[in-house]
């Protein structure tokens, strides 16, 4: 009975809490950028890190202690590899083209990102380190409980559902829970989700999904390279942050 109250508890916060406080937190760092606090970005990160951490003991005491299992939660190896040749090759295409639109319409493209999260792209060295800790946390802890632990959930509770409701189900939760991006942001990461629960669910695993969503997180570090945000800043497309250092 605990587990099921706790596990109910969890899909409550992912549903009506997380997107408000997601919100509310983002814009609190808005403010702090603005107003040139220094760590603002760092402590927003360290936030960020306490989250992924107890939300991913969540999941695990739900699956340890509920005897879930782990096949249920994509806590496995692949069962199936068939899908990865299909998708690679549909993948680095369309990663080609997102580069070639990245150079043509290089300013609109980064400007539409700014606009949706300008305020937590890392300047700082110290920043980028930590971000990159944020981009491999979010990689795991969200695929717990977005696509394994949540698509489990709805399955259980919800079974009338089929595989398709289940999964876009869960990817319009996923989309709220990014509600400070804007809408834009709102589809795009629920467009994302459902791509990420194809895969899980054609593999059986969370192994290759936790990869590629580590992977499109970190390409933030890749676009926004020291050199191109110093660019940003000088034209005042972006607040400049202080050096900072924990």
């Amino acid at each position: 009975p605990m587990i099921h109250l706790v596990s109910h508890l969890l899909v409550a916060y992912v549903v009506f809490v997380e997107p408000w406080l997601g919100y509310r937190l983002y814009n609190t760092l808005k403010a702090q950028v603005a107003a040139g606090v220094a760590d603002a970005k760092l402590q927003f990160y360290g936030m960020i890190v306490i989250h992924q951490v107890v939300v991913t003991v969540l999941v695990l005491a739900i699956w340890r202690l509920g005897s879930i299992l782990g096949t249920d939660l994509g806590l496995c190896l692949p069962t199936s590899w068939q899908i990865l040749l299909p998708f690679m090759a549909g993948f680095v295409p369309a990663a080609g083209v997102a580069m070639l639109l990245l150079r043509k319409r290089g300013d609109r493209l980064l400007k539409g990102t700014i606009k949706m999260v300008g305020a937590m792209l890392p300047v700082s060295s110290a920043e980028r380190s930590w971000f990159a800790g944020v981009s491999v946390g979010a990689g795991i802890s969200e695929e717990l409980v977005f696509r394994g632990f949540l698509l489990y959930y709805i399955a259980v509770n919800l079974s009338a559902l089929g595989s398709v409701e289940r999964i876009a189900l869960a990817s319009i939760v996923f989309g709220l829970c990014h509600f400070y991006q804007g809408w834009q942001g709102v589809v795009g990461t629920a467009v994302l989700g459902a791509v990420l629960a194809g895969l899980y669910v054609t593999t059986g695993s969370l192994l290759l999904p936790i990869i590629l969503h580590a992977l499109i997180d970190l390409r933030i570090l890749l676009i926004f390279t020291p050199k191109r945000l110093e660019a940003l800043q000088a034209e005042g497309t972006i607040q400049a942050t202080h050096e900072a250092t924990l």
